[in-house]
């Protein structure tokens, strides 16, 4: 929870500030297994900057979980947040950030160099949303009832670490290969909004 309570405090006012919150969004997205892409940087409409960092994670696997796939009585059960040829984004701003309204402004583009495969707009949402609802989706699809629940329960170590700062998340089809990824777009801080430049890096699609 460090690293949670680090996120939701920091006030970037100066250099030092800058430097532990992008400290305190590394150290988050390690926890979760998501790789860290390059810093970035928001403008806002209040007149202030604000540091983020945007990661990736192939699959097949489950922020903190790890790989959910099972074997019962011969057949396999993929239950896993992220699957083979699927991404999951994440992007973690620092400062306080009014999260209480649509999670919606952030996406990601990303372009698969073996298949010549991309997108510039893939929609981002909230993170702890995005990893619920991908594991209770494939809950319903193996015919568990009340996956939803299930899923809430089963992650719920999972969202208990997410701060509510701003942080988004996406869930992208991309295919096996290397995948080179922007994450951009905006997020709002109250009144404000905030735009901001692309983190980007690459992730290497089971």
């Amino acid at each position: 929870l460090a690293a949670k309570t680090a996120l939701d405090n920091i006030q970037p006012t100066d250099a030092a500030g800058v430097i532990e919150g992008i400290e305190a969004a590394n150290a988050l997205l390690k926890k979760l297994g998501i790789t860290p892409f390059t810093p970035t940087l928001g403008a806002c409409t209040d007149f202030t900057l604000a540091p983020a960092l945007g990661g990736a994670m192939p699959g097949p696997s489950t922020p903190l979980l790890g790989d959910l796939t099972f074997k019962v009585l011969g057949k396999e059960i993929d239950i896993n947040a992220i699957r083979k040829g699927e991404i999951m984004y994440g992007f973690v701003p620092v400062g306080v950030f009014n999260d209480s309204g649509s999670k919606k402004g952030m996406q990601v583009a990303w372009f698969n160099v073996n298949t010549f495969q991309g997108s510039l707009s893939e929609p981002m949402d909230g993170l702890g949303e995005t990893i619920v609802n991908a594991v209770a989706k494939r809950l319903q699809a193996a015919g568990v009832p009340g996956a939803e629940g299930i899923a809430k329960g089963l992650l719920g170590p999972v969202t208990d670490i997410l701060p509510s700062n701003g942080v988004r998340g996406g869930l992208v089809k991309t295919g096996s290969g290397t995948v080179l990824s922007a994450i951009y777009g905006t997020v709002k801080k109250g009144d404000a909004t905030c735009y901001f430049f692309p983190s980007l890096g690459i992730a290497t699609a089971k």
